[in-house]
């Protein structure tokens, strides 16, 4: 076959990229962006770590039992590696809060935990965690580029990629040998999936956790001597032929390997709000409308919200089930940035999903599919329009939401989502040894000490009823 023959080595092409990247090679802005991003991610662990889900996950991973060896973050209980990826990975991804690349793509939480686990199991330093990172989201964004004109048939890209990133961010923390990432490489790609129909359900998260965990279990197994088929991308009925089909960019996969790194080229995208990346721009749109003018939410006669004329929740706007549930409606989440003047983590929670304030905007709600509107970044773009009694429109467009690549966040801004986030898990004085490691991870000699902070709740809070 024509395209198994392009893609032939191209296994071992990314083994090598593996085993060849090392702290000291990689240029300082890739540190940096890495930095930024670990960063990012333990802000989502330590907030999803109090949602209604955690506390389903612990309860389940405490049933099980396990070698003690690593911290679930925020559950005052440790488990063995895998198992810990898995949580972690899962409070990482469940409010949709992470950064994304580009093209969109959930890179963290299929890396971060699993290199974490890992990590804290073997006395990893820092430094060595800023490699895992960079080859998990390095290779993630590969295969989201390559695949981008692929039909995936529905399945969700973090489940469907992101065990090889896992595999391969947890080869590294493990110092596995070329032949050693092949085969966990091999191991991961038959534990992928991931059905897109379960967004905005619990289950979603799941998909990066598992793909986490399988990334730990595939590196183990591999070091411990288990076998995969070799080059398994590219070989007859593998990853590629048998999930991706014909529409795969071999090229992309490997053009530049080790010399561009998606980090820094295109960059990622900074989530100000807690909701799909598509949403960011609705709600940005949304909540400057609010914050200029002058109108009270239950005077406007309609809000219009002009979004991209195609996109995957077509149909759907403001049948939002549950808060999470609204995390991937474009009419929930204008309505509640106008009913509530505010949009963060407490605003996809089902006591706000069904409070009268926001019901009644959610019934005012229109959406104008626009077809000259890209739907994807950097290009995309959105506006909020709200009518009043005596006739007048006001309106405000989005185009570059604060924290995306075009207009960045600068470091308070970004200290100051990682604090919110946390101190829901842990207190003021625990948030700044945190920020202390994380922002001198490269000098940190062992991840443990980072790992024994994250893995308690030093800030009690009453947990929340169970999501509908």
């Amino acid at each position: 076959m024509q395209q198994v023959e392009r893609g032939a080595g191209a296994t071992g092409t990314l083994a090598r990229f593996v085993t060849e990247t090392r702290y000291d090679t990689l240029p300082a802005e890739v540190v940096a962006a890495a930095k930024i991003g670990i960063l990012d991610g333990i802000a989502n662990m330590l907030a999803g770590a109090t949602q209604p889900l955690a506390a389903i996950i612990g309860d389940y991973l405490k049933q099980l039992g396990g070698n003690p060896q690593c911290a679930v973050v925020g559950q005052d209980f440790r488990t063995n590696a895998p198992c810990a990826a898995f949580a972690n990975g899962i409070f990482l991804h469940c409010l949709d809060y992470e950064i994304q690349g580009q093209p969109v793509a959930h890179g963290t939480s299929n890396v971060l935990p699993a290199a974490l686990a890992l990590g804290e199991m073997s006395a990893a330093s820092g430094a060595r965690l800023i490699e895992a990172y960079v080859i998990g989201w390095e290779i993630h964004a590969r295969l989201r580029r390559a695949s981008i004109h692929c039909d995936t048939r529905g399945y969700h890209p973090p489940g469907l990629l992101g065990p090889l990133a896992g595999a391969a961010a947890s080869a590294k923390m493990l110092g596995l040998d070329a032949s050693g990432v092949r085969m966990a490489l091999g191991i991961a790609a038959s534990h992928t999936g991931g059905l897109s129909a379960n967004t905005g359900t619990m289950v979603k998260s799941t998909h990066p956790g598992a793909a986490a965990r399988q990334g730990v279990e595939s590196a183990l197994l591999a070091q411990a001597g288990f076998i995969s088929r070799d080059g398994i991308l590219e070989v007859r009925r593998g990853f590629v032929e048998t999930l991706l089909g014909a529409g795969f960019d071999w090229d992309e996969l490997t053009r530049d390997l080790g010399t561009r790194f998606a980090l820094v080229d295109p960059g990622f995208n900074i989530k100000r709000y807690p909701a799909q990346v598509f949403m960011q721009w609705v709600i940005e749109a949304a909540l400057t409308l609010r914050l200029r003018h002058e109108f009270r939410p239950q005077d406007i006669t309609y809000l219009e919200l002009e979004v991209p004329g195609s996109h995957e929740r077509s149909g759907h706007e403001g049948a939002a089930t549950s808060g999470l549930d609204g995390k991937f409606d474009f009419a929930y989440c204008g309505a509640v940035a106008i009913a509530e003047g505010r949009v963060d983590i407490d605003s996809f929670s089902d006591a706000t999903r069904f409070s009268p304030s926001v019901e009644s905007v959610l019934k005012k709600v229109r959406i104008k599919r626009n077809p000259d509107i890209p739907r994807n970044p950097p290009d995309t773009w959105a506006v909020a329009r709200v009518g009043l009694p005596d006739g007048r429109v006001l309106s405000e467009t989005c185009r570059h939401y604060r924290g995306s690549i075009a207009n960045p966040m600068d470091r308070e801004e970004r200290l100051a989502k990682l604090r919110d986030c946390a101190k829901r898990s842990l207190d003021a004085a625990d948030i700044e040894r945190v920020i202390g490691m994380a922002e001198a991870l490269e000098s940190l000699p062992d991840l443990r000490a980072l790992m024994l902070v994250l893995g308690h709740r030093s800030v009690k809070q009453n947990a929340q009823a169970p999501m509908r």
